[in-house]
């Protein structure tokens, strides 16, 4: 079982690498930006749109664990992300600004791969402020959530279900318009 982990960990991150880890975001057949589902042609692994987020416990860099469960009735942005990755970083920021602007009935929930270290992620967190919970990932979540790519992103209604999934850095204003959908119920 630990040997298939960690094929899949080598596949996910040999992906990444090899898709400049997440570079632009997903396009459509018709060249734009795609919503809802991967955007990318293939088999989907993992999670998508109108399915069940996967719960799982983990421990946020501030100390203590976070239970995703624990978040229902509350809309979930989930970012999936590393350090070493530019477009995650890149969209770091503006996920911190939709964190602080949308205060009731929202959170966001970065998971970091932690590819060069825990110290290293616990590291750029604190030194760019960032308030909203940060978790150490592990192997399991990835795999769980069919993270292929980094960034990739997930909208969960309160009910705990996937609404949306970017794959790649978006506009804030991308996030903000399907954030706000969901919060005005």
């Amino acid at each position: 079982m630990r040997i298939t982990l960690r094929l899949m960990m080598i596949l996910i991150l040999t992906a990444a690498v090899i898709g400049g880890c997440g570079g632009n975001s997903a396009q459509n057949d018709d060249g734009q930006a795609a919503t809802g589902s991967a955007g990318t042609k293939g088999v989907e692994v993992g999670t998508s749109p109108g399915m069940a987020a996967p719960n799982f416990s983990l421990v946020k860099v501030a100390g203590g664990e976070l239970n995703l469960a624990d978040l229902r009735g509350q809309v979930v942005l989930l970012d999936f992300w590393d350090t070493w990755c530019p477009p995650c970083r890149r969209a770091l920021p503006h996920l911190q600004e939709l964190s602080v602007e949308n205060p009731d009935g929202f959170v966001v929930v970065g998971v970091a791969l932690g590819n060069e270290g825990a110290a290293k992620v616990k590291a750029y967190v604190e030194n760019n402020g960032f308030t909203f919970p940060m978790l150490y990932g592990n192997q399991d979540v990835f795999v769980r959530f069919g993270v292929q790519s980094l960034p990739t992103t997930f909208l969960v209604d309160g009910d705990g279900v996937i609404r949306h999934k970017w794959i790649g850095g978006q506009p804030k204003a991308e996030y903000e318009r399907e954030i706000k959908k969901l919060l005005a119920g």
